[in-house]
């Protein structure tokens, strides 16, 4: 797919092969795509159940083992974390988009809270990564996909040791967002 499209990638910092959790902003299906490309170990990806009912995606989303959830479903949440206790134990990187949903207009949405919670409860290691111009190279909305250019910003891997840190992580992701987010 990325030969297909013809996407330039643009790496900045380094990936954290040992993070536990991959925090990334989601625009674009091309996000999956990206870092499946580039992490040596299958990565277990958090999405939301309903997305498994789409046709022909949905078959596509079933393959992988994704971890599937019902963000409104109490049940759900702790079968999340049971299946994430699981792949994590297999050496399964989790990879997760804390805004809970592909943001519009390449404007990055609030992060949920729940990742926080999961970090702290199981203390895993959290790699924030900062995708830019997915959605210029790949966009499911318009079924259009354009050559160029992709920034994947990996930012310093975070231990969630401190009262502050998910907060100070937003700060900064969307501060990286808007930094590499110019016009390509």
């Amino acid at each position: 797919m990325i030969k297909l499209i013809d996407v330039n990638i643009q790496e900045i910092g380094s990936l954290d092969k040992n993070a536990d959790i991959l925090l990334l902003n989601h625009n674009s299906m091309l996000d999956v795509i990206l870092l499946e490309h580039l992490h040596d170990k299958d990565i277990a990806w958090v999405t939301n159940k309903k997305l498994a009912k789409i046709p022909l995606f949905g078959f596509i989303f079933k393959l992988p083992s994704l971890i599937l959830i019902d963000p409104q479903n109490r049940s759900s949440l702790k079968l999340m974390m049971s299946r994430l206790k699981e792949e994590l134990r297999n050496n399964r990187p989790i990879g997760i988009f804390p805004e809970g949903t592909r943001g519009v207009n390449n404007e990055m949405l609030k992060f949920q809270n729940g990742i926080k919670i999961i970090a702290e409860k199981l203390n895993l290691k959290v790699q924030p990564i900062v995708l830019t111009h997915t959605r210029k190279r790949l966009d499911v909305n318009t079924m259009r996909a354009t050559s160029g250019e992709v920034n994947i910003i990996y930012l310093d891997t975070i231990q969630p040791t401190s009262e502050n840190w998910y907060e100070e992580l937003e700060r900064n992701f969307k501060h990286k967002y808007e930094q590499y987010n110019g016009d390509k």
